[in-house]
């Protein structure tokens, strides 16, 4: 139940005078730079003298929003959900996820992110969410590189939004993309060894990728490398990177917009005849055919 203050008083502008006072407003002082130095160091000036760290309770625009918020029973959500929420995504159950979304989506206890459009706050709320949502994502074991790049095609479509619904149908949909991929990353996941130089090849995959830089980027002998591989993958490791080499070149193929001799020279082959040779023994048809017969993505 609301508190009405009474009527005719007023918070004072300053507190007290005299000594009592005096002593008062030294010892807040040393316990919020006690408070500082405990959080952050201290920090110290070039002359080596310890510089005073400011307390957030010294600002006036913080004290008037949490009063306000308190007054009007409008407290930011509970941290516990969105704690459950990010191990969501971060351990890639979406139907879980799903049941979560449900009440989720219906609160309206986040903050002001813009006073003055909507638009912007929705935005601005989207872009906070998608930022944990992909360092949860790579903690779940999403390749870091994926995960930042696709952070950064949801922020500019997010920017691109306008309406506050079309925000937050690209802020769900972020969330389960995430969720989603997290998933399929761990199911196809392998030894701990054999993933760090998966991600390796992936990065570098337009480069050549020679056993023996392989085996220098993981510090392995090549021979041990390649028999993990094939433990893992049942391929030999040379077998894998050109596996992975047609898988790009098929994609590269979708989106149209390369022609075939600059597709063989992106991924490192010199020959355009060897090029389709090793991709018609992948995927069962030269890249020519394979290109007619797929839809060019958008």
């Amino acid at each position: 139940m609301k508190k009405t203050a009474q009527k005719g008083t007023r918070m004072p502008e300053s507190v007290g005078t005299g000594q009592a006072d005096t002593d008062r407003a030294e010892r807040l002082r040393r316990e919020s730079v006690d408070g500082a130095e405990r959080l952050h160091g201290e920090a110290e000036h070039p002359d080596g003298q310890t510089a005073y760290m400011p307390d957030y309770a010294d600002d006036r625009e913080l004290l008037r929003s949490l009063a306000l918020s308190r007054q009007n029973e409008r407290l930011h959500h509970d941290l516990a959900t969105e704690r459950k929420m990010l191990l969501l995504v971060r351990e890639g159950r979406r139907e879980e996820l799903e049941r979560l979304l449900a009440d989720w989506n219906l609160r309206q206890d986040f903050g002001i992110l813009s006073r003055s459009s909507l638009l912007r706050h929705r935005k601005n709320l989207t872009i906070c969410g998608i930022t944990l949502y992909t360092r949860a994502a790579i903690e779940g074991g999403l390749n870091a590189e994926v995960a930042f790049t696709l952070s950064d095609l949801m922020i500019q479509r997010v920017e691109e939004a306008h309406t506050p619904e079309e925000v937050d149908t690209l802020s769900t949909s972020a969330i389960r993309e995430f969720t989603d991929r997290v998933r399929q990353a761990r199911e196809n996941a392998g030894s701990g060894t054999f993933e760090a130089c998966r991600l390796y090849i992936f990065n570098h995959l337009y480069e050549e990728l020679p056993l023996e830089r392989l085996g220098q980027a993981m510090v392995l002998n090549p021979a041990y490398l390649s028999r993990l591989c094939k433990k893992e993958t049942g391929l030999s490791l040379s077998a894998y990177v050109r596996r992975e080499k047609v898988e790009e070149a098929k994609r590269l193929l979708e989106l149209g917009e390369h022609s075939l001799s600059e597709v063989c020279a992106l991924l490192g082959w010199s020959d355009q005849s060897h090029f389709s040779q090793v991709f018609k023994t992948w995927v069962g048809v030269t890249p020519g055919a394979y290109r007619k017969r797929v839809p060019k993505k958008s």
